[in-house]
Order: structure tokens, then C-alpha cells, then sequence
């Protein structure tokens, strides 16, 4: 029996030519979460034409005689020439025939295509080529999904987050302070910004917090009555 290809030496084997971001849950347990996944999640650059896009995967299914390429949703297997406009249409396509299904996005949800280059720049380099994204790049690719294991990562991303911006804070300008909480934002993390040594940063935090408890934030509000 032929040695059956994993969804790690695909990616490797993509990552070889282009570049390519880790999502899904192996991106979360990149981030220190155990949990199983069943499936593997890689954004591959949609700076490649949809023709060039879809010829990268073609290569990796030559590379690989097992692999077929199925439409997600309907299952249809994927013939030759159609690669480029199934991507065109729907942003993913799923490889089969690996140790576990492999869905290769051009455009990913909630992220957009063009912000690919930023979302790159801020991500964490892997040992195979790959990049992981950030904890709030990767927090939104898990939002308005409504599904309960994605809720699960949303919390442990949330709290990763907030703890990595409390320790940022103290030290950050007040140019990166408003770019951090532009980005992410918490109660407990505008909370902190009032207690900086800098006048604009607290003063950003009573902003945020005010924003906040505008919007029905109950924490954001009690906080702004403690602290007035």
C-alpha cells in the first residue's frame, strides 16, 4: 500500500512556490489551544491571477495522483479548465485523497482578498514555509460563522488577545495605542489605557470606553462610573 499523503506535506509542498497562511484549527492550535481538527485550512496567495491560482493547485494534484478537487457545498468533482472559474466563484475549493480534507482558499471568509499582503506582513513565520495569522487576523475568519467549535475559538482568541494588548499597552505610543484599539478592543483593555503615563492614550481609553458603553457595553459602563 502507497504511502497516503498528508494535508502538512501538501501545504509544505505549496509553500515551496507561494506563499501561504495557515487557517482553521490548525491555526488556532498554532496558538496554543488544543482541540481537534478534522480538516485542514490554507489561504493561498490570491495575488496569483484566478488562471495562475488554480494552475499552483493543478501542480500540487500532479504532484499527487490521489488528490481530486470538489466544489464545497455540492461535492462536484472539479474537471480540468473549470479549477479557475469554480475559484473565481466561490473563493475555496476542497482538495480530497490526503490523510484529511484540505480546503485551499483564495478568498476566505471575512477576510478580503486584498488585505492578503497585510495579513501576511503581521503573521507569524512557521517552520515549513507557512505563516500563521496573528490572534486578531485569525479572530475574524472566526466570526458570524455560528457554529459552537468556532465560538469556542472565538473565546479563546478574545482572551489571548486581551492579555497580549495588556501587556503591549503600557509601553505603546499613542499613535500604536490608537491603532491597537482600532484593531481589538475590550473594556478591560480601554480600562488599562486610562492608566497610562500618556495624556492621549488615557484619553483614548475614556473615548472607547464612552463608545462602548454607548452601544450597551454594561462592563464599559460600570467602569466609566467607577472611574469618573
Amino acid at each position: 500500500m502507497g504511502h497516503l499523503v498528508t494535508t502538512a506535506e501538501l501545504t509544505l509542498q505549496l509553500a515551496a512556490r507561494h506563499r501561504v497562511i495557515v487557517l482553521g484549527g490548525l491555526a488556532v492550535i498554532a496558538h496554543g489551544h488544543p482541540r481537534p481538527t478534522f480538516d485542514a485550512d490554507a489561504w493561498l496567495d490570491p495575488g496569483l491571477s484566478p488562471k495562475a491560482w488554480a494552475e499552483a493547485v493543478r501542480e500540487l494534484m500532479t504532484a499527487n495522483i490521489s488528490l481530486r478537487a470538489l466544489t464545497i457545498g455540492n461535492w462536484k468533482v472539479i474537471v480540468g479548465e473549470e479549477l479557475a472559474d469554480v475559484i473565481s466563484r466561490d473563493g475555496v475549493v476542497r482538495i480530497m485523497g490526503a490523510n484529511q480534507p484540505l480546503d485551499i482558499f483564495r478568498d476566505p471568509n471575512e477576510l478580503d482578498m486584498k488585505e492578503f499582503d497585510a495579513v501576511w506582513e503581521r503573521a507569524t513565520p512557521l517552520g515549513d514555509g507557512t505563516r500563521v495569522p496573528d490572534v486578531i487576523d485569525l479572530l475574524v475568519t472566526k466570526q458570524a460563522t455560528g457554529r459552537d467549535k468556532d465560538q469556542q475559538d472565538i473565546a479563546f482568541l478574545e482572551a489571548k488577545a486581551e492579555r497580549e494588548y495588556l501587556e503591549r499597552l503600557p509601553g505603546a505610543s499613542p499613535e500604536d495605542a490608537e491603532n491597537m484599539l482600532d484593531r481589538f478592543l475590550t473594556p478591560r483593555i480601554a480600562e488599562a489605557a486610562l492608566d497610562h503615563s500618556d495624556e492621549q492614550i488615557r484619553a483614548l481609553g475614556r473615548r472607547f470606553l464612552r463608545e462602548l458603553s454607548d452601544d450597551g457595553d454594561p462592563f464599559a459602563r460600570d467602569i466609566l462610573q467607577k472611574r469618573s
